[in-house]
């Protein structure tokens, strides 16, 4: 085991993005594949992603707002606008001692991971996953004691996601990995990804899903009308593929925590997990049997974060104090930045601070280990 460092983590964010550089894929990728990436364009309204063979094109704003004037706030802006720490990572870490937060998993911003995801050409999906992977491992590098990348697997096949990680394993800044698909690129498991989960956990590194798992072009398929309201809509499903596909009884070791899916919903549905096992466990589940109950698979394996969550806080004891994350969603809309620490003292201020300290950093810290990596 790694030697510790001496810094004091009071809180940790368990998710946080990047916008990533303009250029990060046209620089980065071979020559024959560069008009075939996403890149930023500046249109009428403001810049702009701009995907190869879509029409839709994606605005910065919703996904890079944090500390504006809630009035002006919208979609459009330009690039140049946007406050520095979501691509230049001194300017981050500046952004996170302006609201009080020690460390912050980094993830990159939906919509191009969402576009490198679904492409099933297999040459050009390899080429854009290492330059995003590229590009995380430099920005995160320059404190790793703070900045905690993920890195994103690729789904086109289990023999280019162990090479994958067998690359990025030897780059600094890493403390998790990221899936937007299963490794056999689909969204059922496979028991051919069992050599991807016997890597990643050798690796000691968990393996994040972000939300949900990319089901189309423009990210996980959602039904709802008010953003937001149903982060925690796929999730449930992921749990249940990790449980009764055998995965966690044969990687014990495993832990995917799901990030920016909230937790109060939590004890509903171990309740209604384990209650419709056992009705079912003799009659359609013959085949089906587990080890253990669903909800202890979920509790032990399935590590929650969410942004802010009142209901939760209250369940914490019912949820798992141990495996409850907090995150700040800097610099999307949804962040409180600069301004985290009021949010956390409401909701907070009847939780002994033990159980404070484990939701804010400690939980983080056992996963991630921050703490573990040199200064």
């Amino acid at each position: 085991m790694a030697a510790k460092n001496n810094r004091n983590y009071r809180l940790i964010s368990a998710d946080g993005h990047l916008n990533e550089a303009a250029d990060v894929w046209t620089s980065r990728v071979l020559a024959k594949n560069r008009d075939r990436v996403p890149r930023v364009e500046s249109l009428e309204l403001g810049d702009a992603w701009v995907f190869p063979g879509f029409d839709q094109v994606v605005p910065f704003s919703y996904g890079a707002c944090a500390g504006r004037d809630p009035k002006t706030m919208g979609p459009w802006c330009r690039y140049a606008d946007i406050n520095p720490g979501s691509y230049d990572p001194k300017s981050r870490l500046l952004e996170l001692d302006e609201d009080g937060v020690d460390a912050e998993l980094i993830f990159g911003s939906n919509y191009p991971s969402a576009f490198v995801a679904q492409c099933e050409d297999d040459d050009l999906h390899h080429d854009m996953v290492r330059a995003y992977n590229d590009f995380m491992s430099e920005f995160c590098a320059t404190d790793p004691t703070r900045l905690g990348g993920t890195a994103l697997l690729p789904n086109r096949g289990v023999k280019g996601c162990l090479a994958e990680i067998e690359r990025v394993s030897k780059m600094p800044g890493f403390v998790a990995f990221l899936l937007k698909r299963y490794p056999n690129g689909g969204t059922s498991i496979l028991p051919e990804d069992d050599a991807v989960w016997e890597a990643i956990e050798a690796s000691g590194k968990p393996v994040t899903i972000h939300v949900g798992l990319t089901t189309h072009m423009m990210g996980v398929a959602r039904a709802e009308s008010l953003p937001g309201t149903g982060h925690f809509h796929d999730a449930p499903l992921r749990m249940l593929q990790f449980i009764f596909g055998g995965v966690l009884d044969r990687f014990p070791k495993l832990r995917v925590p799901l990030i920016e899916v909230d937790a109060g919903w939590i004890p509903y549905f171990e309740e209604q997990a384990d209650d419709n096992y056992m009705r079912h466990s003799k009659a359609s589940l013959k085949d089906k049997k587990l080890i253990r109950r669903p909800s202890e698979y979920m509790h032990e394996f399935f590590p929650v974060a969410f942004i802010s969550d009142a209901f939760g806080v209250q369940m914490r004891h019912r949820i798992g104090v141990e495996r409850m994350l907090w995150s700040s969603d800097y610099p999307h809309i949804t962040t409180d930045w600069p301004f985290s620490w009021k949010t956390i003292n409401n909701q907070f201020s009847e939780v002994p601070a033990d159980e404070r300290h484990a939701i804010l950093a400690g939980n983080a810290l056992r996963l991630f280990k921050f703490d573990q990596i040199a200064g």
